[in-house]
């Protein structure tokens, strides 16, 4: 919006540590918000403490974006509207987020916010009407967009090393960790110049690591957990290197890190779930398998290592369509004209 559409856009939030991407995204500053004590709870006090800080800075908004229909945007938005009434409110949504699935009690609420914002979006293509029906009010596709300038610095398959990546929050149900790990450990005498690397931060199964190599000690070199990658370059980096992208989710909102991984010239090997099924138009640029099929996965990732030629074609493919789709022009013009 900044770059596009003419914008001074701001983030706003508590400080909570250094905010180093930053510096990748020229134009856009940060603003600190007074931190708020008062509960347990960190969402409690920092909408405690944003609504607070809207109370002295809300004429200064020409449009509050809130992420998710949910109370904390509610009462975001409400505060802003009782001191800028003229101000324009645009609510994100990163997956469904249907009516029925709303409890009761929260409907006043999420009804205000829904009909007392200019813009909302989905990130799914296909749910704007879905949703638009569900909500009762027009809801527009917005998909999450690629930075140009994350573009430039293309890799062929012969400058990459033979490596399958994932990245996500690890050990989680919903990444599949175990599912990948077990794919590859079944493959892994049969690609033995591959490695397979993992980054993340590893959430609810703390022991995954050490519970695969104690299984598979001849694997320990082949199997690398980077741990979470915060720094923007070093996460390009590591998709740049690799040349297979598993994306093995249970579900997803929308994918990022496929979408990610696509647009920097990985291979796709992917579940077979809405998210991906999007990214890859139907699997035209990837292979996919069912849910938690080891079997499958494994098959796909061999096949996609054994096949390099084809594996490298059809990642190209899906890299021009993935860029193509995720035009970061095309997204903030498309918010421009609802707002106005």
């Amino acid at each position: 919006m900044s770059e596009y559409c003419g914008y001074d856009s701001f983030i706003a939030t508590c400080e909570n540590g250094s905010y180093p991407n930053l510096q990748y995204i020229p134009g856009v500053r940060i603003e600190f918000v007074p931190k708020k004590n008062i509960s347990r709870s960190r969402k409690l006090n920092f909408t405690l403490a944003s609504c607070l800080w809207l109370t002295r800075n809300a004429k200064r908004i020409d449009v509050l974006y809130l992420m998710h229909p949910v109370l904390g945007s509610f009462f975001r938005a409400f505060t802003y509207k009782l001191f800028n009434p003229a101000g324009k409110v645009y609510v994100k949504f990163d997956g469904a987020y249907r009516k029925s699935a709303t409890k009761r009690w929260k409907l006043p609420f999420i009804n205000w916010l829904m009909n007392h914002s200019g813009c909302v979006s989905t990130e799914l293509e296909g749910n704007d009407e879905i949703l638009t029906r569900d909500w009762g009010r027009k809801i527009i596709w917005i998909p999450n967009p690629a930075v140009p300038h994350e573009l430039e610095d293309f890799r062929p398959f012969s400058q990459r090393s033979n490596t399958i990546l994932t990245v996500g929050r690890l050990g989680t149900r919903q990444k599949a960790t175990e599912i990948l790990l077990e794919a590859f450990a079944g493959i892994a005498d049969r690609i033995p110049g591959w490695t397979l690397k993992l980054a993340g931060r590893v959430e609810e199964n703390m022991s995954i690591a050490s519970d695969f190599y104690a299984k598979y000690p001849g694997l320990s070199g082949r199997v690398v957990f980077t741990g979470e990658i915060r720094d923007r370059a070093r996460l390009l980096e590591i998709y740049r290197d690799a040349k297979i992208f598993a994306f093995p989710s249970t579900w997803e909102s929308f994918g990022i890190a496929l979408a990610e991984a696509m647009m920097q010239g990985c291979f796709a090997v992917v579940s077979k779930i809405p998210a991906s099924e999007y990214l890859t138009e139907g699997y035209r640029f990837a292979l996919g398998s069912d849910v938690d099929d080891v079997g499958g996965l494994a098959e796909n990732l061999l096949h996609a290592c054994t096949h390099e030629e084809e594996s490298e074609r059809l990642a190209l493919e899906g890299m021009r369509a993935v860029r193509s789709r995720l035009d970061l022009k095309r997204a903030s013009e498309a918010i421009e004209r609802e707002l106005n």
